[in-house]
């Protein structure tokens, strides 16, 4: 911490030594910037024709080819008079609206300035013309001269916006009515004040959704999404990754990310990424990494990279069902066994086993039959015994088969 507040105090140290003077300073040094994305479209002009216009910074006589935007150094308070050029590259005179707005960034990190309608707050105040329209020639060029107050409050860092040269023309729209359509060309616009200057990025809102794969055995897709926020005062830039780690299949990166080129101060970026081959673990750990750059051109804060680390559940719902379907089908299978043994189930007809049972049914059977008739034929024959009531006065036995009997009679 105490280093990067003494880089801090260094990046600041050329504009701080403009406050110790008696009067504000204002310096213009050496360009670094891009020009605004504002590129002019063709639109049709009075006559029919394409009217194509340009505007670029200039001196009191010429086109300046020596930058290719206005890059300003100013303590609170000062006032430079500078100049810009404008040019009709049309074949017909052209009405045009010069004037100066504020930049900011898209949500995907383009940069831009502020619709014609809406009011600046910042440095589109700051810039002054003593017209706000002017008429060029065809095939014309001319030289304007502005005025740059910086206010006395003005809070330390950068201050971004662009000089803009428009044209607005009527267009029918698809019902036959009339529309406005501007077109309009830009350059770039930045005032640095001196002070405490913070570079400062910080990474917000993150997201993650894994989506799994129909494959049971392959790796679905993580897609990752957060934001960069600028809280600081100066504008970044930076680079990013972000790597997904499992228990099963190691560490994956992420598909290329672009970087952040410029994000203004108070502005942010979304970021979204796609990480594939991920293989579900229940358990996963997601890691974005975001390493502050300076813009090119300007001075290195040396920032520490923001580390980001958090899990995100990777459950295999797709072996899960496998695994489920499997165990269910080994389960009928057992069951549908054992009730065919309860139930002592015969094989299917016509097949091998059921014709081995029914041969072993029919010999058992012959066999029964025999054991059947051998115990008849075996059977001892009954013997039947009778015996008479004996005469009076006489005692007689008699008997019938192989058996003898007696008797006898007593007389009283």
């Amino acid at each position: 911490m105490p280093r990067l507040r003494s880089l801090i105090k260094a990046l600041a140290a050329t504009a701080v030594a403009g406050v110790l003077l008696t009067s504000p300073v204002l310096t213009t040094p050496a360009s670094a910037g891009t020009a605004p994305r504002t590129d002019p479209t063709p639109a049709p002009a009075p006559g029919g024709a394409a009217a194509t216009f340009g505007i670029q910074p200039a001196t009191a006589t010429a086109r300046d080819k020596t930058r290719d935007s206005f890059t300003y150094q100013a303590t609170p308070g000062a006032k430079k008079t500078d100049y810009v050029a404008v040019s009709n590259y049309s074949t017909s005179p052209l009405k045009l609206r010069i004037y100066a707005t504020d930049a900011y960034n898209t949500a995907d990190g383009g940069f831009t300035v502020l619709p014609l309608e809406t009011k600046a707050r910042d440095v589109g105040l700051w810039v002054s013309f003593a017209a706000t329209t002017v008429t060029l020639p065809a095939k014309s060029s001319q030289i304007l001269p502005f005025t740059l107050q910086v206010p006395a409050n003005a809070r330390p860092g950068d201050h971004v916006g662009g000089i803009m040269l428009s044209l607005t023309t009527q267009a029918a729209d698809g019902k036959g009515g009339q529309i406005a359509v501007e077109s309009r060309v830009g350059t770039r616009l930045q005032v640095r004040v001196p002070g405490a200057l913070k570079p400062q990025l910080m990474v917000t809102h993150v997201r993650a959704i894994y989506h799994g794969s129909a494959n049971p055995f392959g790796g679905g897709t993580v897609t990752v999404s957060y934001t960069v926020q600028n809280t600081g005062n100066v504008r970044m830039s930076a680079t990013q990754s972000i790597h997904v780690s499992s228990l099963i299949g190691g560490s994956r990166p992420s598909l290329p990310i672009a970087d952040v080129k410029e994000l203004l101060p108070g502005d942010q970026e979304q970021v979204t990424a796609t990480v594939k081959g991920v293989l579900p673990s229940f358990a996963s750990t997601v890691r974005i990494s975001v390493v502050p750059q300076p813009v090119p051109g300007d001075v290195d804060p040396v920032m520490a990279a923001m580390d980001e680390n958090f899990s995100l559940t990777t459950i295999p719902w797709t072996m899960m069902l496998l695994v489920l379907m499997l165990g269910a089908l080994g389960g009928v299978w057992v069951w549908q066994r054992q009730a065919r043994k309860r139930r002592g189930a015969t094989p299917k007809p016509g097949t091998p086993a059921a014709k081995k049972a029914a041969g072993k049914t029919a010999a058992a059977k012959t066999t029964a039959a025999k054991k059947t008739a051998s115990a008849k034929t075996a059977a001892p024959k009954k013997t039947t015994v009778s015996a008479a009531a004996p005469s009076a006065g006489s005692s007689t036995g008699s008997s019938t088969g192989s058996s003898t009997g007696s008797g006898k009679a007593e007389n009283p």
